[in-house]
């Protein structure tokens, strides 16, 4: 009889810490919201190189890295799909959208360049921009690489984008070129 007594203490407390086990599991994953996870917030997560790159309406950025420091300020770049043009700008920080960027009226208008793809790679793609900035003549390749993740300091941003190849002038220079995430 004693034993059954014990048995039965026994079962009951590993069933109620089961419970409470269970009962944590689940409030835990109550709080999580998916679109508030950094996998999520990642704007190439899912999406070839030329999807990304064209898909939102968001700036891009490129620069020697994503915390490097400029003294010219950063290029931004803003895709229009339909149009098959790209709207540079020079900011002097990352802003996680187009709208507070403007709302700080902190774009300045470089020009507007026609963009191609210049292979059929989805990853890795060539885009070929031409037309003019500031007035003066230009063309320039970026040449997409690989995937790349970090964190933009000064405006405290989670950013994703592409180690990309900018060759302005016959002069090729390693960048990165990120977006905010979402």
């Amino acid at each position: 009889m004693e034993k059954s007594k014990s048995l039965a203490v026994i079962l009951m407390a590993t069933a109620g810490l089961g419970l409470v086990l269970a009962g944590c599991g689940k409030s835990s994953q109550k709080g999580a919201n998916p679109s508030s996870k950094t996998s999520m917030q990642n704007a190439t997560k899912g999406k070839t190189a030329k999807q990304a790159l064209v898909s939102n309406d968001n700036l891009w950025y490129m620069n020697g890295a994503i915390n490097a420091k400029s003294k010219t300020g950063i290029d931004a770049y803003k895709f229009d799909k339909r149009n098959h043009t790209v709207t540079i700008y020079s900011v002097s920080k990352m802003y996680k959208t187009y709208k507070d960027a403007k709302k700080a009226n902190d774009l300045a208008k470089q020009g507007t360049l026609k963009y191609t793809f210049k292979n059929d790679s989805a990853t890795n793609p060539i885009i070929y921009m031409k037309g003019k900035l500031s007035d003066i003549p230009m063309d320039q390749t970026v040449t997409v690489k690989s995937k790349v993740t970090g964190k933009y300091h000064a405006g405290n941003l989670n950013v994703a984008g592409f180690k990309v190849v900018r060759n302005l002038d016959n002069d090729d220079a390693t960048q990165v070129l990120v977006t905010p995430g979402n």
